[in-house]
């Protein structure tokens, strides 16, 4: 390839750099709007937040997958987010991961070392290159399930897990009477997915499909 051909390749990669940059802004999204959705779909008020790794657990997703971490006033969430495509056009493959944990069902919050992380699941030995949270531990949600099943789902946060561990805490002590009441059991079905889901959920926690 000569010269005047390398000049031409470079010319079309800063071109789809723009155009790709150009519908990026066009795509962002207002965070405030972002959360007054979310707390319009579940019925909840944002508490806390983070960037987050999920490592594995739950019993419906064994995909490990970057996305958002968040507690409501009544319950904790995860849910990652598809990624546009890249400079080139190309987007990466996606599995959509949300679930939703009830405070009411959750046990226990700890901060796991790397060591016994990796000693219950070895297939978590390269993240020790790709931490997010500097320091060499984990967070550990453990909750019971519809089934009274005892769980434990895993996080690598952004979030000082301290934080997590207090404010979660927190808002468990302060959460409504009814939501203290409330019962894994009691569940509905997703018209779209099929998944077994509790009657008063707004938005399906496997799909994402909005329910009446």
């Amino acid at each position: 390839m000569n010269a005047f051909g390398y000049l031409l390749l470079i010319g079309f990669l800063l071109l789809g750099a723009i155009v790709w940059s150009v519908k990026r802004r066009g795509k962002e999204v207002n965070v405030t709007e972002f959360w007054a959705e979310k707390e319009r779909e579940f019925g909840e008020k944002k508490v806390l937040s983070s960037f987050a790794r999920y490592l594995g657990g739950h019993p419906r997703f064994e995909t490990k997958t970057e996305g958002l971490l968040y507690l409501m006033s009544r319950s904790l969430w995860f849910e990652n987010f598809e990624k546009g495509p890249n400079i080139f056009g190309i987007a990466p493959p996606f599995e959509k991961v949300i679930f939703r944990i009830p405070l009411s069902s959750i046990t226990a919050v700890e901060a796991i070392p790397e060591k016994e992380l990796f000693h219950r699941d070895r297939s978590l030995l390269f993240l020790n290159r790709r931490r997010i949270n500097q320091k060499p531990e984990y967070l550990l949600v453990r909750y019971r399930d519809e089934w009274q099943r005892e769980r434990e789902v895993y996080f690598d946060s952004m979030v000082e897990l301290a934080t997590w561990q207090k404010t979660i805490a927190e808002t468990q002590k302060n959460m409504p009477p009814e939501a203290l009441k409330e019962k894994p059991e009691a569940v509905g079905v997703c018209p779209n997915c099929g998944k077994k889901v509790s009657p008063d959920f707004k938005l399906c926690p496997y799909c994402g499909c909005k329910l009446s």
